[in-house]
């Protein structure tokens, strides 16, 4: 199933794909999301290309009926966002790939990281979100939609988090 998001986060677009390559990030996804654990690991630099490869465990509370049955109470996101060196005002694109581990979900989907403004950028988000159980998957997807969304949704609180406290 097809998924478009697109965030508005309260910083340049350098200084975005330099929050990304964080531990302080990390924790603060952690804090946002209610993840129970967050890790990440860098490879690269963000002044360039760079990978960024993050583990959270959430509680599926929250996860769609039809779907908490797949997973416990407790669930292993594994994301992997892949950027680009930037252009010279600061945008990349990249790719992103999430798999909720032990189940067969997942998201594969594309990622551009623009400015907006001095201070601002936006990161747009195409994806197919898929869950591959006979008969029930489309049903799944459906379900996982709003959910999914509502994850990559907290990534704009995260950010703004990250730049109050860079502030300080």
């Amino acid at each position: 199933m097809k998924l478009r998001e697109t965030l508005t986060l309260p910083l340049s677009a350098r200084t975005a794909a330099t929050m990304y390559a964080t531990e302080e990030y990390t924790a603060i996804r952690r804090e946002t999301l209610g993840a129970t654990n967050a890790s990440s690991q860098v490879d690269g630099d963000p002044t360039g290309a760079f990978t960024v490869r993050t583990e959270l465990m959430m509680p599926t509370d929250k996860v769609p009926d039809i779907a908490r049955r797949f997973v416990g109470s407790s669930v292993t996101i594994k994301e992997e966002q892949s950027w680009s060196a930037p252009e010279p005002d600061g945008s990349r694109n990249g790719t992103m790939e999430l798999e909720v581990a032990g189940t067969p979900a997942g998201m594969k989907g594309s990622l551009r990281l623009a400015p907006t403004g001095e201070l601002t950028s936006t990161v747009d988000i195409e994806g197919d979100l898929l869950a591959k159980v006979p008969l029930l998957g489309p049903r799944l997807e459906k379900a996982a939609v709003p959910y999914v969304s509502k994850v990559l949704r907290a990534e704009e609180k995260s950010a703004a988090t990250y730049a109050d406290r860079s502030d300080d």
